[in-house]
C-alpha cells in the first residue's frame, strides 16, 4: 500500500509540475511575440525591474521566510494560539514593510534613467512597467503570507491549482491588450498584477477553508514573534544577498559594464535555464511539507529523515536528468526555432552562454536539497555566511574580468557557476550531513550518483541529436519527447527503489484525472 505522505508528495509534484507546464507554455508562445513588437532592449527591463524587486525583497526575507516552518510546527502541535500569534504578526509587520518601501521605490521609478541605461524611445513604457511590478510585488507580500495554509496542510496541490488558473487569466489578459491595443511592455506588469490580486483572494479563501483555527487580529500581533523569525530569518537574508550577488546581478552588470542590448540578450538567454530553476524549486519544495512535518514528529530519528532526505534527492535526480540531459543538447535547436530573426552566429553565442549558466546542474539535485535540510533543521548559519561570501568574491571576480577582457557575458555567466559548484561540495554538503547526525561525507555519494545520471543523460540526448534532423516545432517536440520518455524510463528503474516507483506509478494511475 502507498501510505498517505507519499500519496500526498506525489500528488503536490505532479499538481506543481503541471503548474509549471502551463506557466512555460504561455510564456514560450508570448515572449517572441512582445520582444518583436517591443524589441528585445525594451523587454530585457521585464527581467531587470524583477531583479530589482528581488533587491527589495531582502528587507522582507528575514521575517518571512521562517514563517512556515514555525507556524506548520504549532499546528503539528496543536498551539492554535501561538499559530495565531505568529500569522498576525507576520501579516502585519508585512503591512508596515510595504508603506516603508514606498517611498524608495517611487523614487526609482522618477529617476529610472539616471541608475541605468535606459533606450530614450521607451523610458515612459519601462517607468510605469516598473510601477506595476513594485505594486505587483506589494501584493504578493501579502498573499504569501495566506498561503502558508496549503503548506502547513501538505496540499501545495491546492496551491498549483490556483497557479495554473492564475496563469491562463494572465495569459489571457496580454493576449488581449497586445491583441487590441499599440505594444507596450507595460501589459506585462498589468496582467502579473492581476494575476497577483487573483492569487491573493484565492489564498484567503484557503486560509478560511484550511487553518480556521488560526486567526489573524491585530491584537494577536507581538513583537517577541517577530523575534523569533527575524532571529532565525536573519540568515536566509544574508544568504539571499550572497544568492543576488551569484546569480541575479548579472542583468544590472552586464547594463551597466556593457548596455542595455547585451542585457536584452542575456535576458533571453536565462529565459529558459530560469524556468528550470523554477520547474526544479517547484519540485524540491513540493518535499518540503512533508520534511517539516516529519522533523516535527521524528527530528530525534536521523536514520528516519536521512531517508526522506535521499528519497527527495533521488526522485529530484529522476526530473533533473530528463530537463538537463535535453536543455544541453537541444537548447540552440530551440532558440533556432523560437527567434527565427536572429543569426546563426547570435543563436550559438546565446547557446554558449546558455550552457555556461546551467554548469551546476551536475549536482543541482543534492545542492537542491541542501537549502530544505538547512530550513527544516533551523541550521541556516553556516550556510548563509558562504553565501554571502561566495557572492561577493563573484560580483568582484566579474566586475575585474569584464573590465580587463574581452569575455563579457561569458564571464557574467560562468564565475559565479563555479564558485557556487566548489561552495556546494567543499562546505554545504558536508555541514548538511553534520546537521542530521551522519557521516560527513554521507552525501558524496549522492554527489557522484548525480554527476553520472545526468553525464550519462547529456550523452543519450547528443547521440539522439546527430541521428536526426530537425527543421520545424512538431519535429523538435517529437524528438524531445522520445528523448525525454527514454532518458525518464531508464533512471525510473535505475535510481529509484522498488517502493519509490510503486507509489509514483500508483498516483500517476489514481490521480491523473484529480490533478
Amino acid at each position: 500500500m502507498v501510505s498517505n505522505s507519499n500519496r500526498r508528495l506525489a500528488i503536490n509534484i505532479i499538481a506543481n509540475c503541471i503548474a509549471f507546464a502551463v506557466n512555460f507554455l504561455i510564456n514560450f508562445f508570448l515572449t517572441p511575440y512582445i520582444v518583436e513588437n517591443v524589441g528585445k532592449e525594451i523587454y530585457g527591463f521585464v527581467a531587470l525591474g524583477n531583479n530589482f524587486v528581488t533587491y527589495a525583497s531582502l528587507i522582507t526575507i528575514a521575517i518571512n521566510s521562517m514563517a512556515s516552518r514555525f507556524i506548520t510546527i504549532k499546528i503539528e502541535q496543536k498551539d492554535y494560539e501561538s499559530a495565531s500569534k505568529y500569522f498576525s504578526s507576520v501579516l502585519f509587520a508585512n503591512i508596515l514593510i510595504c508603506l516603508v518601501l514606498t517611498i524608495p521605490m517611487t523614487l526609482i521609478v522618477i529617476f529610472m534613467q539616471y541608475i541605468v541605461d535606459v533606450p530614450v524611445n521607451g523610458i515612459h513604457d519601462i517607468k510605469m512597467l516598473w510601477a506595476l511590478l513594485f505594486i505587483n510585488f506589494f501584493i504578493e507580500l501579502m498573499s504569501n503570507v495566506f498561503s502558508i495554509s496549503t503548506f502547513a496542510t501538505n496540499r501545495v496541490d491546492l496551491s498549483a491549482r490556483r497557479s495554473i488558473e492564475g496563469y491562463i487569466i494572465k495569459a489571457v489578459i496580454l493576449v488581449g491588450c497586445y491583441k487590441f491595443f499599440p505594444p507596450y511592455v507595460l501589459f506585462v506588469g498589468v496582467s502579473t498584477t492581476i494575476y497577483s490580486l487573483y492569487n491573493l483572494v484565492i489564498n484567503i479563501r484557503y486560509k478560511k477553508k484550511l487553518i480556521p483555527e488560526v486567526e489573524v487580529k491585530k491584537t494577536l500581533f507581538e513583537k517577541r514573534y517577530i523575534k523569533d523569525l527575524i532571529t532565525s530569518g536573519i540568515w536566509n537574508t544574508i544568504s539571499r544577498v550572497g544568492s543576488i550577488a551569484l546569480t541575479e546581478l548579472d542583468l544590472l552588470l552586464s547594463n551597466i559594464l556593457i548596455d542595455a542590448s547585451a542585457m536584452g540578450i542575456l535576458s533571453l538567454v536565462k529565459l529558459i535555464p530560469n524556468y528550470i530553476v523554477s520547474l526544479t524549486s517547484t519540485i524540491t519544495n513540493a518535499f518540503m511539507p512533508q520534511l517539516t512535518i516529519s522533523y516535527a514528529k521524528e527530528k530525534e530519528d536521523k536514520n528516519y529523515m536521512l531517508n526522506k532526505i535521499r528519497n527527495s534527492i533521488r526522485i529530484l535526480l529522476v526530473f533533473h536528468s530528463v530537463i538537463y540531459g535535453i536543455l544541453i543538447a537541444f537548447s540552440d535547436v530551440f532558440y533556432r526555432l523560437w527567434l527565427p530573426g536572429e543569426t546563426q552566429e547570435t543563436i550559438s553565442y546565446m547557446y554558449m552562454i546558455g550552457i555556461i549558466s546551467i554548469g551546476g546542474c551536475f549536482i543541482s539535485a543534492v545542492s537542491n536539497v541542501m537549502s530544505n535540510i538547512f530550513t527544516v533543521f533551523n541550521k541556516l548559519k553556516v550556510s548563509s555566511i558562504t553565501v554571502i561570501l561566495t557572492g561577493l568574491i563573484s560580483s568582484l571576480l566579474t566586475f575585474v574580468i569584464v573590465k580587463n577582457t574581452s569575455l563579457g557575458l561569458i564571464a557574467i555567466a560562468g564565475v559565479s557557476v563555479v564558485l557556487v559548484i566548489i561552495r556546494n561540495i567543499v562546505i554545504l554538503m558536508p555541514y548538511a550531513a553534520k546537521c542530521i547526525g551522519v557521516p560527513i561525507y554521507t552525501f558524496y555519494k549522492d554527489m557522484i550518483l548525480n554527476i553520472f545520471v545526468i553525464a550519462c543523460s547529456v550523452f543519450i540526448s547528443f547521440f539522439i541529436k546527430n541521428i536526426t534532423n530537425i527543421n520545424g516545432w512538431i519535429e523538435f517536440i517529437i524528438i524531445c519527447a522520445i528523448d525525454a520518455t527514454i532518458i525518464f524510463a531508464i533512471n525510473f528503474f535505475i535510481i529509484l527503489k522498488k517502493e519509490e516507483r510503486q507509489y509514483i506509478i500508483s498516483k500517476l494511475r489514481k490521480e491523473q484525472k484529480n490533478v
